[in-house]
């Protein structure tokens, strides 16, 4: 049996990283990291997050732990592009607005301008009419945006991750394609029937660890379902469009914010621009419910309200076509990723919500440092990332 320092669990945002810390700091590393496959076809997947083409980054975020977790991150982008040869960062800027009165300007827009306001070099203010007049974008009357022309935009997260699993390789680690079947104190065997062991474990499985079972406790997290939608657009709508940033807005009597990425070209060839952000949705129970929800289109009244409101963001925007796709996310009780290790032998480093991707060089950074032993309580966030827990095996989320 094949023995490791470290094992880690997971190929993902935060899984990839943590185990390129581990090799760089000198440990003998193995990540399992099954592929992904280029397209999707109905006896494939289910996908994880970074299965998609692009994720909104931005220094500016409602809470001063998630700003700092993306402001470090964002900061290595360019040195993860030069030492992997691969494109990752595209600087389009990033505008986040918000209305200035109502229930939505307290638990969202002021926190958010407060975080702006202290960030070095802070983003500018604008208002409603300085938005459509710069980048021609029609928020809902009354609200107030920060806007970072410089630092902010998105990321494909399909070149992260290959950038982060090709560093990984090249620090010494071993990559195994095969995925984890069970885990066992330090032994972890794999869908080949191979076994492999290390003095730690770390499980960074996203969505899935509620019940794969390899975490000792149940973690108390939610997975729900979401649903994007996609407009299609010609290239020369791609191009008119080519200065337009990400946008997180609050539209006109909604609840909630949501998101939108500015042209990308898909691996299909063309251009579209995506939208999401649902609060109401079913819950994702095990891996058939994940896999029967990725093989399907979303909900599709949902993706109809998003791209109405896409409308009304780009007035007289043309779309060639329009259609809607499913994704999921992980809720954590404490609303932050579970940096935690549970035991002798095993490290959980679970809980994107929603933002793994843009900040998952920083996660995974912490969680190499905890699952060697490390504290991170001087690491300047205010929380400590530590999990809450159900149970004493993991079974089902929460």
């Amino acid at each position: 049996m094949e023995r490791f320092d470290h094992i880690v669990i997971g190929g993902g945002m935060m899984g990839a990283p943590c185990a390129r810390y581990l090799a760089e700091a000198g440990a003998r590393v193995a990540l399992i990291a099954p592929p992904e496959p280029e397209l999707k076809s109905a006896s494939q997947g289910p996908f994880g997050s970074h299965y998609d083409a692009a994720r909104i980054t931005r220094r500016v975020a409602a809470d001063p732990d998630w700003s700092l977790l993306s402001r470090r991150s964002i900061d290595r982008y360019r040195d993860l592009e030069n030492r992997s040869g691969l494109s990752i960062f595209h600087e389009a800027g990033a505008l986040m607005s918000g209305p200035e009165d109502g229930q939505m300007a307290d638990s969202f827009t002021n926190r958010f301008l407060a975080v702006a306001e202290a960030l070095p070099r802070s983003p500018l203010q604008m208002g409603t009419g300085d938005v459509w007049e710069r980048l021609g974008l029609a928020l809902p009357s009354g609200s107030i945006a920060t806007y970072e022309e410089t630092q902010g935009g998105w990321i494909d997260p399909r070149a992260m991750r290959d950038a982060q699993i090709k560093l990984t390789r090249a620090a010494g680690a071993v990559v195994i394609a095969h995925a984890a079947t069970a885990l066992d104190h330090g032994r972890v065997t794999l869908a080949d029937g191979t076994r492999i062991e290390a003095d730690q474990v770390t499980v960074a499985t996203g969505p899935h660890a509620g019940s794969d079972g390899f975490l000792p406790r149940s973690p108390r997290m939610k997975v729900w379902s979401r649903t994007i939608a996609f407009a299609r657009l010609s290239e020369d709508t791609g191009a008119a469009l080519a200065q337009m940033p990400s946008v997180i807005f609050v539209p006109q009597g909604w609840d909630h914010d949501l998101y939108v990425l500015p042209p990308v070209r898909y691996p299909d060839g063309h251009l579209y621009l995506k939208i999401g952000g649902q609060l109401d949705s079913p819950r994702i129970r095990s891996a058939d419910d994940m896999r029967d929800w990725y093989h399907g289109q979303g909900d599709i009244t949902v993706g109809e309200r998003l791209l109405q409101e896409l409308s009304g963001l780009l007035p007289g925007i043309p779309f060639k076509t329009t259609n809607t796709a499913p994704c999921a996310v992980v809720w954590t009780s404490t609303g932050f990723p579970y940096i935690e290790r549970l035991d002798d032998t095993v490290t959980a480093l679970i809980g994107g919500n929603g933002a793994a991707a843009k900040c998952g060089d920083e996660l995974g950074r912490l969680g190499a440092m905890v699952s060697m032993g490390q504290e991170i309580s001087d690491e300047g966030y205010v929380n400590d990332f530590r999990g809450a827990w159900a149970s004493e095996k993991a079974t089902a989320a929460d």
